[in-house]
């Protein structure tokens, strides 16, 4: 289990992710106990014996009413930015250059 307080602009929502690792060493999978939030983290190996390939998706439906739709069209977005920001930190503490 993971917790933490994820803060977008004005708004600020808990999330108590569970964490499984359904394929060991390839894939893990997190679901927000809360919410319909699931981020999956798929690794590949490449041709070089040295470097990983990392894949990192969220699936997620916002919720209704005029809220919701507001939610699924920031949300998206913002995903977008702290997966990037996550997936460049990674790539510079391991030293290695981003796919692309």
């Amino acid at each position: 289990m993971v917790s933490y307080r994820l803060r977008a602009g004005r708004l600020e929502r808990p999330y108590r992710m569970e964490v499984a690792e359904p394929t060991p060493g390839v894939t893990l999978v997190e679901r927000d106990r809360g919410s319909s939030l699931v981020t999956t983290w798929i690794m590949s190996p490449t041709a070089s014996a040295t470097a990983t390939d990392l894949h990192l998706s969220t699936v997620w439906e916002g919720g209704g009413g005029i809220g919701g739709v507001f939610e699924r069209s920031f949300a998206p977005r913002g995903l977008r930015r702290i997966h990037g920001e996550l997936l460049d930190r990674l790539t510079r503490q391991l030293g290695a250059e981003p796919s692309g």
